[in-house]
């Protein structure tokens, strides 16, 4: 599936006119045809595949900068993955290029030989062509630029720390037999496997197993007796937190604590709850929330702090706000303190159904906000009496979309046609702002903030609304085919630093557990990061990752700044009037589409590089670029 790493703001797709698309401004050609191409996020390097060579591809000067071929891959390998039982399917499904968040490396798959490239100077970092063994999984970590790196050689498993500076193995550790490894689910383990490194000891969950290494040795500390899905360190660096669950799913799961010394359980037992929903670690106790209800639990003995859970039946979301815990459950909401007691007098329905989406809940000053599939409305935090006698009902089976104006402290709400202000100072539910005609209006799936208004979009249309109610543009869109909407469905997803403070939605559903710490009193020490991070963190994120290259700052920097402008276009992949399939670039601000490329496929294989807008699309046995327009 093609990864486009660009800042899509919303894509979709138009009918018009073919005048003004034009061809490209450059063209590199190959011997064969190009099976590949990503680009790196950090360098901005073009990475792409042609034949047995592997290629650079500057996005500013437009030239290739370095070229890899078979004799920096090397001949020898471990022999043909592919034919393996076990485990040539997963080979079988790997890309043959991808680009490594939070690094400047791209990783290749060639001729069953796993390469990490650095991007910046095309050097081949790290070749298994020269080991006798197979690699099976890469986790980078950024703080240490090294890479744990899972192998299979003959029927064991192994476990080996790669030093991204000199290229080596730090060591290499088997810790299992292949197949007794892999007997844990590979889809409930998708998205399981996480490496933590605390000091000189480095934590692996890996497909249900939990190791612990010396991370300078190797040395297998230890390995846990049971299967894991998750875990988390404790702010007292004696303990681990895991949760064992059957299934993405399950409804049944078991939370214990480890001694990170031994890997044994210092509780008697495990708790068996229903699925675990928020953890908090108060140094001495653990706030544990569950599908069933939450309470605190001694770190030591595993025993209840409360005598009686907070009631939650079908428990959605805990969310602390400063010593006090707003939560929902089934389809109502409730504040408590830290002692467990009720600050409101009565429950507050959220919404007509225990399913519903909750799109939004959060402190707006000092109320209370719920955006759900059925209800808006604001609470008076203290007392928990609704601000608004009676709720906003929205269209249950059309999108709720807010978005916040930070200038005005208030929230946009897009639902059924119409937009609303949400206010916490106004006395009583307001009445739409403005009343639009959407085309397909269930398909719509963002709501972006611009001084001027918002702006709706979905696969098929976008919208512009100035804040006075009144449309500034509205563009309806086709797509080429139906192989185009499986390729779209994935971009509209993507995002990159690019992209700036755009939708508030989220879904409680799948959504990730986080465990946040406290001190024993209940006052925050450090909060971990849930859900998409600001420009600000990311760009910590990736400036890490560019010392641990040795990218010089000052270029960094001024390509980081250059990819946030980017929010300002749209890239859409549409019909012309004659049939072409063409590339259109629109501008947010005022729905004019500024440029149209013609592309030649339903399935177009193309990067937009947000720092110079320069647009690369793959043509056969070529590199299309399109400057800037």
């Amino acid at each position: 599936m093609k990864k486009i790493t660009f800042s899509i703001i919303l894509v979709c797709l138009v009918a018009f006119s073919a005048t003004a698309q034009r061809k490209y401004d450059e063209i590199i050609t190959t011997e064969n045809s190009v099976k590949d191409m990503v680009q790196n996020e950090i360098t901005g390097i073009v990475v792409f595949k042609e034949g047995g060579t592997v290629k650079g591809l500057d996005p500013e000067t437009k030239k290739i900068v370095w070229t890899l071929t078979k004799d920096d891959f090397g001949s020898t390998s471990a022999g043909d993955i592919l034919t393996d039982p076990d485990f040539g399917k997963l080979f079988k499904e790997k890309s043959d290029l991808s680009s490594v968040p939070r690094s400047p490396y791209v990783e290749a798959y060639i001729n069953s030989k796993y390469i990490i490239i650095n991007t910046d100077s095309g050097k081949v970092v790290y070749n298994s062509s020269k080991e006798s063994f197979w690699v099976m999984q890469s986790d980078f970590i950024p703080e240490t630029d090294e890479y744990l790196l899972t192998l299979k050689k003959d029927g064991d498993m192994a476990i080996a720390l790669l030093d991204m500076k000199t290229g080596e193995l730090k060591w290499n550790t088997t810790v299992d037999k292949a197949k007794s490894l892999f007997s844990f689910s590979l889809k409930e383990s998708a998205n399981a496997n996480k490496a933590t490194v605390h000091g000189s000891v480095i934590y692996y969950l890996l497909y249900g197993k939990l190791y612990s290494f010396d991370r300078t040795s190797g040395k297998l500390n230890w390995k846990a007796e049971e299967d894991y899905s998750r875990f988390f360190l404790t702010q007292n660096d004696k303990n681990i937190v895991v949760v064992n669950s059957k299934g993405l799913f399950a409804a049944k799961e078991y939370l214990n604590v480890l001694n990170t010394e031994n890997g044994k359980s210092i509780w008697k037992e495990s708790i068996k709850t229903k699925r675990v929903v928020y953890l908090e670690d108060w140094g001495t106790k653990l706030l544990i929330a569950h599908y069933g209800g939450f309470n605190f639990f001694d770190l030591t003995t595993g025993e209840k702090i409360w005598k009686k859970d907070a009631r939650g039946d079908g428990l959605k979301r805990v969310i602390p706000i400063d010593q006090d815990f707003l939560y929902v459950a089934e389809n109502e909401m409730m504040l408590i303190n830290k002692d467990g007691e009720k600050l409101w007098k009565k429950f507050i329905e959220i919404s007509d159904d225990k399913e519903d989406p909750i799109y939004y809940l959060g402190k707006v000053g000092e109320k209370v906000m719920y955006l759900t599939g059925t209800y808006g409305n604001m609470v008076d935090y203290k007392t928990g009496v609704k601000l608004w006698k009676r709720n906003i009902k929205f269209e249950k089976d059309r999108p709720v979309l807010p978005t916040y104006d930070e200038a005005t402290n208030s929230y946009l709400v897009y639902n059924d046609e119409k937009l609303y202000k949400f206010d916490p100072s106004i006395s009583d539910k307001p009445e739409p702002f403005a009343k639009v005609n959407i085309k397909k209006e269930k398909e719509l799936n963002s709501i972006e903030l611009f001084p001027w208004g918002v702006v709706l979009s979905g696969p098929l249309e976008v919208m512009g609304v100035n804040m006075d109610g009144t449309i500034k543009y509205h563009l309806t869109y086709t797509q080429p085919g139906e192989g185009t909407r499986r390729l779209l469905k994935s971009a509209a997803i993507a995002g990159s630093i690019g992209l700036g403070v755009g939708s508030a939605v989220s879904s409680v559903k799948g959504a990730d557990i986080t465990m946040t710490y406290r001190d024993s009193d209940g006052n925050m020490r450090t909060a971990v990061a849930k859900g998409d991070q600001t420009n600000k963190d990311q760009a910590k994120a990736y400036a890490a990752g560019s010392a641990a290259l040795g990218i010089v700052a000052a270029k960094f920097n001024s390509r980081f700044n250059a990819m946030k402008q980017n929010r300002d276009f749209s890239y859409i992949f549409a019909k012309a009037d004659s049939g072409e399939k063409i590339l259109v670039k629109v501008s947010k601000v005022d729905g004019v589409e500024v440029d149209k490329i013609i592309f030649n496929n339903n399935k177009p294989v193309y990067e937009v590089d947000p720092a110079t807008q320069n647009i690369f699309y793959v043509s056969d046995k070529s590199i299309q670029i399109f400057n800037k327009k």
